[in-house]
């Protein structure tokens, strides 16, 4: 129970702990502990981490975290939506460019940011008693670094979806979270560097599955690069270079590589093996170690006993290439019962022909056994993929030579010749004489059908300014839709009023 009520404590909100924040404030004194008393071994410090990755990816709640409320905050994304007409309001004020400061997801993504910071910052202040524990020093400073990473993808997220927010690197009062303000976009992305450099001492590989490992690091910084490029900040041609040379980096050292067969990337058996997925947030039902819904319920209708939360928009499905992408990434005929039974051929539906009248996100299909009926499930939640790394190559280095480079074109083909090669799609393969705005175009919808689903898209059409543009077809949806609706203060969601009620300079 002890250890329990550790880890709980370790990411909430600690008087004299981790940042007060987002609860802002709220302190549960049944959690509250003496952390001055902590860290004396080394299982300690191992387990102050542990509870990092898991407000960053599922908060204490199992949705709370970016693999389930998470997916609300892309329903802006022209593949993403939830079924009108129901509960789904706090889900397509997304999807309608209209978010309110007191919708149920933003806070609750707000909040499980923080206190995946408060976590880290509980581990990073310590550092004068975790220097005195009897341990390996390599290992010391490896446990140190994954603390400022997982700290660094906390503000990544908190950057990206809100263009500002508090920065937060030691343990406060809370009086003194009371008078914390906003940093700015390039005030957060500067600190998130920060912590990537400290970062660079984590190693190549991990022993444990789902650890971060150095190129995670790298295709963070990549990221962070190509945002410092565009929107808000429009840093340009530096930016996009460097975020070339940090996707190029991943490329090189080839930890991670390209998977043949896209379809082998949504088995939840390959878990367990070397591929692709370079950094990723993973369910294991027996032990526990339990995802969101994401995997089950939530991207199921009603024949399969589904809470019908997110689905994909029909204009996507019909315009998605029939590639080797698409039966694995949109689920488009019911083959299922509510107990999880296979149909015979002859009951299989049509998603368009059944209740909601919309097809299914297929990638998390495979729950890996975790029963059928169950909210959670044996699936991963991908953070950076090889294919992440390829795709930056290709946007980055074309914007920052003012046309396609050779390194550029070989990345974009690789992942064009694994979608359309055998099929009749293989037209689309791109040609040589391309020009740096055909060229970009290409790469920003492979981005689009590549990525779909894993919450990508959104971020992207904020930093390349191309939500209007992405969502022109939008009206097909939802009736009556205008697209002059949407404007820059939509690129970015209001901080919860949950928060700026209890610090006025969060406004």
């Amino acid at each position: 129970m002890k250890k329990n009520i550790l880890t709980l404590a370790l990411g909430a909100t600690l008087l004299g702990g981790a940042f007060s924040s987002c609860d802002l404030l709220e302190e549960d004194s049944s959690v509250i502990i003496e952390t001055k008393t902590y860290f004396k071994q080394e299982s300690e410090l191992v387990g102050a981490i542990t509870p990092i990755y898991n407000y960053i990816f599922k908060d204490n709640t199992r949705f709370g975290g970016i693999s389930g409320r998470g997916f609300s905050l892309n329903c802006g994304d022209p593949a993403l939506t939830s079924i009108r007409g129901l509960n789904k309001q706090r889900m397509l004020e997304f999807d309608d460019f209209n978010v309110s400061e007191n919708n149920d997801d933003i806070t609750a993504v707000w909040k499980a940011m923080y206190r995946a910071i408060g976590a880290a910052n509980n581990v990073i202040s310590s550092r004068d008693r975790i220097e005195k524990i009897a341990m390996d020093a390599t290992k010391r400073e490896v446990y140190m670094a994954e603390a400022h990473f997982l700290r660094a993808l906390a503000y990544y997220n908190i950057v990206s979806y809100w263009g500002k927010g508090p920065i937060v690197e030691k343990l406060l009062t809370g009086d003194e979270a009371k008078l914390v303000k906003n940093a700015t976009a390039e005030e957060i992305y500067n600190f998130i560097i920060a912590d990537l450099e400290i970062a660079k001492v984590i190693p190549e590989e991990r022993g444990e599955l789902g650890r971060v490992n150095q190129d995670a690091v790298r295709m963070l910084k990549a990221y962070v690069y190509m945002n410092m490029a565009g929107y808000p900040l429009n840093k340009g041609n530096e930016y996009y270079k460097k975020a070339a040379d940090a996707a190029a980096e991943v490329i090189s050292t080839a930890s991670h590589s390209l998977d043949d067969n896209f379809a082998d990337l949504w088995k939840a058996d390959n878990r367990f093996k070397k591929s692709e997925h370079i950094f990723f947030f993973y369910g294991n039902y027996d032990l526990g170690r339990d995802l969101a819904s994401y995997g089950g319920k939530g991207l199921r209708g009603t024949e399969e006993g589904g809470w019908k939360d997110y689905v994909v928009e029909t204009e996507f499905y019909n315009n998605f290439p029939n590639d080797n992408r698409k039966k694995e990434t949109i689920y488009d005929v019911i083959k299922f019962n509510k107990k999880g039974l296979s149909l015979p051929e002859s009951k299989y539906i049509n998603c368009l022909d059944a209740k909601e009248k919309h097809t299914w996100v297929g990638k998390y299909r495979d729950l890996g056994g975790s029963p059928w009926k169950d909210v959670t499930t044996n699936t991963i939640y991908p953070v950076f993929r090889y294919a992440d790394a390829l795709l930056i190559l290709a946007e980055a280095d074309n914007l920052a030579n003012g046309g396609p480079t050779p390194r550029a074109y070989d990345a974009l083909r690789r992942i064009q010749h694994r979608a359309y090669d055998g099929t009749a799609e293989v037209t689309r393969i791109i040609a040589d004489g391309a020009t740096m705005d055909s060229f970009d175009k290409v790469v920003l919808q492979e981005r689009m059908w590549e990525f779909a689903f894993e919450n990508k898209t959104w971020i992207t059409m904020v930093r390349r300014q191309k939500v209007e543009e992405f969502n022109k077809n939008h009206d097909k949806e939802v009736a009556g839709f205008s697209i002059a609706s949407i404007t820059e203060s939509d690129y970015f969601f209001p901080i919860p009023e949950h928060e700026t009620l209890i610090n006025s300079n969060l406004k």
